[in-house]
């Protein structure tokens, strides 16, 4: 028999609020784990996919910023960006052009389109020309969660399973949220309906008016 996939926790809005508080974004460093935080909480990225992104593929379509995703498979998919995800990538990239006048950032990676968007950083902050990396995320996910003092567990797919869970919780139908995600079958999509069900549940059963 085939053992059920299980699906990690989803955070609360002010556990997220938490999280995005740890970041210094008075640091290259800050703003680089808070542009990256931000971004994997908007979105629903997977973090393999986060580690790929370049400088191109930040955009616009329809006069709305986007990220454009190579998923699974190949699969190609678009999601929107709010303006506060795009700030935080734009204060962040700016600190990094500035440290690369001096470290050459990218210089391996050919033309400024095909940069990487997110890069590893020394211990004092010192750039790298390596792309950030799946184990560098998880670390990130880790550090934030120690001083947030978050209980529950976190991982990358936290973030991602936050972002289903919070648009189902907004209305957004299953066909919406299998292209948002990049799912291949919609039963993929379908699990994360009975988090938002029993999030529901939890917060009627904790209201008390005696």
């Amino acid at each position: 028999m085939k053992k059920k996939k299980r699906v990690s926790e989803f955070l609360e809005e002010e556990e997220i609020k938490a999280l995005l508080r740890v970041p210094d974004k008075r640091s290259l460093q800050g703003k680089r784990d808070y542009a990256l935080l931000l971004l994997m909480f908007s979105t629903g990225l997977r973090k393999a996919e986060v580690c790929s992104l370049k400088r191109g593929s930040i955009g616009t379509y329809r006069n709305q910023a986007v990220v454009d995703v190579i998923g699974k498979r190949e699969k190609h998919r678009r999601v929107a960006l709010n303006p506060d995800v795009v700030e935080a990538l734009k204060e962040y990239r700016q600190a990094l052009q500035g440290k690369s006048k001096q470290k050459a950032v990218g210089s391996r990676q050919g033309s400024e389109k095909e940069d990487h968007l997110f890069f590893t950083l020394g211990s004092r902050g010192n750039c790298r020309p390596e792309p950030i990396t799946p184990k560098a995320i998880d670390c990130l996910m880790r550090r934030v969660k120690k001083k947030a003092l978050i209980n529950k567990r976190i991982t990358p797919h936290t973030t991602r399973h936050t972002f289903a869970t919070s648009l189902l919780d907004k209305g957004v139908d299953l066909k919406t949220l299998q292209e948002l995600m990049g799912h291949s079958h919609i039963r993929t999509s379908e699990a994360y309906l009975h988090t938002s069900d029993n999030k529901k549940l939890e917060a009627v059963g904790r209201l008390d008016f005696t």
